[in-house]
């Protein structure tokens, strides 16, 4: 469905009249692009792409330019999740709605409206539908034995099937339409009573969320070594959130020398973020295990020895004071 003039609640409505009788779901292909698809083989996982940003894009509209770009890769990868359970369009599509939901996060202050609240809500639903089958794929590649992987597989297609029934449910349809009808038609924007905000420059937006982000992540990360794991989660939480806002923002720093430094950050932000992301899947092994009845199986403690918890907090502890001193690229 295409809407050629009208009032676009119009359209919205119609699509959720058309849910009720057969499965509606948000398009996000071109005409074109849908033509070209026809002469190809069946397209893979996509990664994020960025938004058309500049430095005359009030801080709004790089939210809703955002947004769209992030439901854009959901649903690309979504698409690819129907014909095949490829492990990188699943990672895919999560980390769409988590990109999603970090931009809502960073973002909050724009907003003053009910459905914003319930809205994130359902992409944090939809998100930790994914996480069963995230996790099993993780530990099927540090899996040492082929009595766990085996096992491992059965509970992979389990996971899987679930993923493909949360996918196909009214709620997550409804949701894509809910959210695309949010961006479109911004009532967002007209229940805010501070326009300035809607209409600060992007750039000045992001330097603020930079900043706040930064700090966060510093101070937070001061001790990582002796510090238990629930924190050291919330410090790569954080440490997600910036990673992702300056991927948002990127093509605001356009320059030679903004370009060299964003790309020095990203790459001390990865570093520290795969090092966070590594110790918290060996904090969450054993309870994903004990749930799968998986424990006893032959190779399951290699997925969460001590040793490798050691070396990765040392890396740990070196990949964040080598943040810490990157330049950071929005001052």
């Amino acid at each position: 469905m295409e809407r050629k003039a009208g009032s676009p609640r119009a359209l919205f409505a119609l699509a959720r009249k058309v849910d009720l009788i057969t499965p509606t779901h948000l398009g996000v292909l071109s005409k074109a692009e849908r033509g070209y698809r026809l002469l190809g083989p069946a397209p893979g996982a996509v990664k994020a792409a960025s938004a058309p940003l500049s430095s005359e894009t009030s801080a709004a509209t790089a939210f809703a330019r955002i947004a769209a770009a992030c439901l854009r890769q959901f649903r690309l990868n979504e698409m690819v999740l129907g014909w095949s359970r490829d492990a990188e369009a699943l990672h895919q599509a999560r980390v769409s709605l988590r990109r999603l939901r970090s931009l809502c996060s960073i973002c909050k202050s724009l907003f003053d409206d009910s459905r914003f609240d319930h809205l994130r809500e359902e992409l944090t639903w939809l998100a930790s539908e994914f996480g069963d089958a995230r996790n099993i794929d993780v530990m099927i590649d540090r899996a040492s034995s082929e009595a766990l992987s085996i096992r491992l597989q059965d509970a992979r297609d389990e996971a899987y099937a679930a993923v493909e029934a949360s996918l196909s449910s009214v709620r997550a349809r409804a949701l894509m339409i809910d959210a695309a009808e949010w961006l479109s038609i911004r009532s967002w924007r007209a229940a805010q009573t501070d326009e300035t905000l809607h209409e600060q420059s992007s750039r000045d937006f992001a330097s603020g969320v930079f900043d706040r982000l930064w700090k966060r992540v510093a101070k937070g990360g001061d001790n990582l070594i002796d510090a238990d794991d629930e924190t050291r989660h919330e410090v790569r939480i954080v440490a997600k959130k910036l990673r992702y806002a300056a991927e948002f923002f990127e093509p605001l720093y356009k320059s030679k020398a903004e370009a060299k430094r964003h790309r020095r950050f990203i790459t001390a932000m990865e570093d520290l973020q795969d090092h966070l992301g590594s110790l918290n899947d060996l904090a969450t092994a054993p309870d994903m295990l004990a749930a799968l009845e998986l424990s006893d199986v032959a190779g399951a403690k290699d997925l969460f020895s001590a040793e490798d918890k050691s070396k990765l907090l040392e890396d740990a502890a070196e990949a964040h004071a080598a943040f810490v001193k990157t330049s950071r690229f929005w001052r």
